[in-house]
């Protein structure tokens, strides 16, 4: 797994890429809090389009970025991605219940 993290205009945009499992879900978790906890972050993007595979601990981690952004007074935690597998994963999950899903970048920087 890899990922970037970029503020523009107070939006967090976190784009994570590759597997999402277990192992890299623990390797990554502070790193992601650290971001999302800055003062400067008023709206967090977790933008999983170029995620290949993720398992439970994955869901399990975009619920935990939830939660963190939204302990920290954050505006709003939204995500999207293009691969079917991960769209139907997340929505198996009803993860968008808890999360705003959106179809692009553009939509969910909007």
């Amino acid at each position: 797994m890899d990922f970037e993290a970029i503020i523009m205009e107070g939006t967090l945009i976190l784009k994570i890429k590759g597997e999402l499992d277990q192992y890299n879900a623990d390797r990554y978790r502070l790193r992601f809090d650290m971001k999302i906890v800055s003062p400067e972050v008023q709206k967090v993007v977790i933008d999983i389009s170029e995620l290949s595979f993720m398992d439970s601990s994955g869901v399990g981690f975009l619920v935990g970025r939830f939660k963190t952004a939204k302990a920290f007074a954050k505006r709003t935690c939204s995500w999207f991605a293009t691969s079917n597998y991960i769209n139907k994963l997340l929505s198996t999950c009803g993860i968008e219940k808890l999360i705003k899903k959106y179809t692009t970048i553009e939509e969910a920087l909007s």
